[in-house]
């Protein structure tokens, strides 16, 4: 494993004023980074800053839909795996 611990994020889309909240844990070989966003707008530019802290994929709760994972897929670029919870039909 590199030097450098693996960073992944998991993104909770609470669509209500004052939802956001951001904690991070970790041990030696990975760093998790836990967020609660209150709009997409707020998890584009979360995104784009833990990508700058190095993160390496991000995963994204049910309630970002397909338009605000392409938001946030398009704003992290390439380099970021991104990807959201589906629920299965009951």
């Amino acid at each position: 494993m590199s030097s450098r611990p693996a960073h992944l994020a998991f993104l909770i889309l609470v669509p209500s004023p004052g939802n956001t909240s951001l904690t991070s844990q970790g041990g030696r070989d990975y760093r998790l980074s836990l967020a609660t966003v209150s709009s997409v707008d707020a998890a584009v530019r979360l995104a784009r800053e833990l990508t700058d802290q190095g993160v390496t994929a991000i995963e994204l709760s049910a309630s970002f839909g397909d338009a605000g994972e392409a938001r946030v897929r398009e704003a992290v670029g390439p380099s970021v795996k991104v990807g959201r919870v589906h629920y299965a039909a009951p």
